[in-house]
């Protein structure tokens, strides 16, 4: 689920080309009272511009993937901020806070309804889909989608829940809460007569392909979409199988590829390796290429490099994996009572902000670790991969 340092570079990226934004804010309200108070007209010239939101920097990025021929939109919908799956299962989110949650369609001219693929952020955030690092891969892989016929939905439960990444801090944006927004993505797209509701596959990185696992789950999809609705065809790339998965799977009849790179010490492929062959006994129609000497973060365009701040959690005698209920897995909670603390009572807090930081530090001197190493410049390859797995799953 992290991707702390590839991440931190993004996110010194997405602040280099969105940070005048909080200096424009500043002199905008500075601009707010001079007129209030001296009369000036609002189409003065004088005027510093209205700084623009953060959300619409991102999805107005996202909509150059686009070529002058396709259709490009904003589309936004109504969310909650579920911490745990079981919220979902039960239907207890939708008590919680409404969110707004928007992304950009990117569509194809058609006449036909079109099939589409809704791409689910990684920890680094909604910035993550265009850096200077991550663009050649996102082009390549999105391009001949468009070309083909099939659209691309980008989603962005970041930007206006007020946070740019959580790779420092899960419970700005749990998990659950990414899974909810995706699900409700195909919710929205299913809804539009341009879409071909059957022909709907997701994907993601890391904290995306966790998301890409999960909402293949009969569970999930049934509790928010119903019995009849389901992603037609999805494609995880180097998830953390560790996480928010259920320890006996319900799949979906969804058509799966899991891409993991074999050298990948920040997120192993050994975790996800385990969970394909639960989910193929579960009768998953789902695969797994293993690339030889590929890292975490592959896809970005740099060379293999060391991250010694990196922290990873793997090693420990406990996982996050999910009972049938969505609640976290009895010997998680076990381990919970060694260090002094109550699942129950996590449950009930939510664990968020200072209470997630303290669990964590309680942690991770137990059995936490840093040091690992990520990239490796296989944008091209892996972007042939994700294309023509779409391609060959969504169109007849």
């Amino acid at each position: 689920m992290p991707d702390q340092r590839i991440n931190c570079i993004f996110e010194v990226e997405v602040m280099r080309r969105i940070g005048l934004v909080s200096i424009a804010l500043i002199w905008f309200c500075l601009s707010c009272v001079s007129t209030a108070f001296g009369g000036r007209d609002d189409d003065d010239s004088s005027a510093p511009p209205k700084p623009v939101p953060r959300d619409v920097v991102h999805i107005e990025a996202y909509k150059k993937y686009a070529s002058k021929s396709d259709i490009t939109e904003t589309i936004e919908f109504v969310s909650h901020n579920p911490a745990m799956s079981f919220q979902i299962l039960d239907g207890s989110y939708k008590k919680l806070p409404e969110v707004i949650v928007k992304g950009a369609l990117l569509l194809p001219r058609r006449t036909e309804p079109v099939p589409v693929v809704v791409l689910s952020p990684d920890s680094g955030g909604p910035g993550s889909f265009y850096t200077e690092w991550t663009k050649p891969f996102w082009k390549r892989a999105i391009s001949p989608l468009l070309k083909n016929g099939i659209g691309v939905f980008i989603l962005d439960g970041f930007a206006t829940r007020g946070i740019s990444r959580t790779y420092d801090d899960q419970s700005r944006y749990f998990p659950p809460a990414q899974f909810l927004d995706t699900l409700l993505a195909f919710k929205a797209l299913a809804s539009d007569p341009r879409i071909d509701s059957k022909r709907i596959g997701v994907s993601g990185h890391s904290r995306g392909a966790i998301t890409s696992f999960a909402v293949v789950d009969r569970r999930l999809t049934n509790a928010v979409l119903g019995e009849d609705q389901y992603f037609a065809a999805a494609l995880p790339m180097a998830a953390s199988c560790l996480n928010f998965l259920f320890q006996k799977p319900k799949p979906t009849p969804t058509k799966v590829l899991v891409l993991h790179g074999s050298a990948d010490n920040y997120t192993p492929a050994a975790p996800c390796v385990k969970h394909v062959e639960r989910m193929k006994t579960a009768g998953a129609d789902i695969n797994i290429t293993l690339k030889k000497g590929w890292y975490h973060s592959f896809y970005g365009d740099y060379k293999p490099k060391n991250c010694a701040q990196c922290a990873y959690f793997y090693k420990c005698p406990f996982n996050f994996l999910l009972t049938d209920d969505g609640h976290m897995n009895m010997k998680f909670r076990e381990y919970l009572k060694t260090i002094n603390e109550d699942y129950e009572r996590s449950v009930a807090t939510e664990n968020k902000g200072a209470e997630f930081v303290r669990l964590y530090r309680k942690i991770y001197p137990k059995c936490g670790s840093m040091g690992v190493k990520i990239g490796g410049g296989h944008w091209r390859e892996s972007a042939k991969i994700v294309s023509s797995f779409f391609i060959d799953a969504l169109l007849p």
